[in-house]
């Protein structure tokens, strides 16, 4: 008889992985906070809004350069592991290709609702297409030696470097081509044509990085989203279209993979899920937010030494290469490291079985967070964009955190899933699934 392939029951689930994928649901929020609220103008340059206190300092270091990025790892890490323990289970159940028609499924779903959480609520940095795109090329990985995903996580590793290293050489080549022509327009030598564009293409540059156009297009950027709901998602479609498109298919496809494949490679040697002895848990902490903080720290005193212009932080940074990826998986290490080791501890069960409750309904949380802040920010609801500072945002992060881990707890006392995870569980077996528990069987969730 054909066994019936069941989605993850709540037995099955790991305490530590669903609390540290709290914590990066979480913690995504600090950096998506900026783009949901404020203008790009404003995101590294303090000098738009004269924000100069040291709360706003603190915050712009900590957004830019201590922690930009990391938790976005750790949430692919997860991504990574969890695409195994859900193939894994599916294998033992079933066998040909009912495995690979559940996964993909589940793909499929999740990228339709990456483009409802994009297109429809309007969160133009949304995630979840891109884990369904990376997803797609998973399923021959899930049983590969750790050895053979450590070679895939380091090409991935080369090419974002040469991607960063490849656009960094240009921006710097086009300002020294037009510094050049500039040189002899000064003799009053004639130039090229070429000469002439180079020229003519960095006093624009020149001109859109200085502080007064800065400040209008931020103006400008506040206008826009302060609008109805049809204007603002006309403001917001053409960079939607191009955050799921070119930017994906240029670098960013190869970041996520990144991180998924070295997920796997967590998962596979026991490191997410806390088997490995705690003084490599402490090493982790150690090592990788001392190098991971330092060097952010140091990036941010030269952006600052820049006076926020780039090309010139570009001549100045401490080292010359594209080091983003490297200097965000040390502080996603750290970020596992720290969290393992209160796990293990047992001092703090009741802190991390809120943000597992937070993870167990990751994708419910996850899309709830583009609610709540598009419609506290954008014009078609209360409208605040862009009247925080950014050390005001904080007050914003913090309370849909505390909604969230409230919320989610309260949940979990009456229903198995979170309703979205319900939903999309449901269209994945194309079966509906059970949701209300059972009166008086409680469970919670266990190692």
């Amino acid at each position: 008889m054909e066994t019936t392939i069941q989605p993850l029951q709540q037995k099955e689930r790991l305490f530590i992985l669903d609390a540290i994928r709290g914590i990066a649901l979480c913690g995504i929020l600090i950096l998506n906070i900026g783009g949901f609220a404020r203008p790009h103008q404003a995101s590294r340059h303090l000098l738009v809004y004269n924000e100069t206190s040291p709360v706003d300092l603190a915050s712009w270091y900590v957004t830019n350069f201590l922690v930009e990025g990391s938790y976005r790892g750790l949430f692919s890490m997860l991504f990574g592991a969890g695409m195994l323990l859900l193939v894994h289970r599916l294998a033992k159940q079933h066998t040909g290709l009912a495995a690979a028609d559940i996964y993909y499924r589940r793909l499929i779903w999740l990228l339709l609702f990456g483009l409802f959480n994009a297109y429809v609520l309007l969160w133009f940095g949304d995630i979840l297409y891109a884990y369904a795109l990376c997803g797609l090329f998973l399923f021959p990985f899930r049983n590969s030696s750790i050895k053979l995903l450590l070679v895939l996580a380091i090409f991935c590793f080369a090419v974002t470097v040469y991607k960063g290293w490849s656009r960094t050489t240009e921006r710097l080549a086009v300002r020294e081509r037009a510094l050049a022509a500039l040189a002899l327009e000064k003799q009053q030598k004639a130039l090229t044509d070429k000469q002439q564009e180079d020229l003519k293409a960095w006093k624009m540059i020149e001109e859109k990085s200085s502080i007064a156009k800065l400040r209008e297009g931020a103006e400008k950027k506040v206008s826009d989203m302060q609008k109805s709901y049809p204007e603002v998602w006309e403001h917001l479609a053409p960079m939607i279209r191009a955050f799921e498109s070119t930017k994906i298919y240029d670098a960013f496809f190869f970041d996520v993979m990144l991180f998924i494949f070295l997920g796997m490679v967590f998962y596979k040697t026991g490191i997410l899920t806390g088997d490995k002895p705690l003084w490599l848990y402490g090493v982790f902490v150690v090592v990788g937010y001392t190098l991971g903080f330092g060097w952010g720290i140091l990036e941010g005193n030269a952006y600052r030494a820049a006076n926020f212009d780039y090309y010139r932080y570009l001549e100045i940074r401490p080292i010359k290469i594209e080091i983003y990826q490297l200097h965000r998986l040390l502080v996603t290490c750290g970020h596992i490291g720290l969290i393992v080791l209160v796990w293990k501890s047992g001092w703090m069960d009741w802190f991390l079985k809120g943000f597992a409750n937070v993870g167990q309904l990751a994708f419910t949380n996850y899309l709830m967070q583009s609610v709540l802040c598009t419609l506290f920010f954008h014009g078609y609801g209360l409208g605040f964009y862009g009247k925080l500072t950014r050390s005001e945002l904080w007050y914003v992060v913090v309370g849909v955190w505390v909604f969230q881990i409230i919320f989610s707890a309260i949940w979990l006392r009456y229903f198995l899933y979170g309703p979205l995870e319900w939903v999309w569980r449901s269209l994945t077996y194309w079966k509906r699934q059970p949701l209300v528990r059972a009166a008086g069987s409680i469970e919670t969730v266990s190692a």
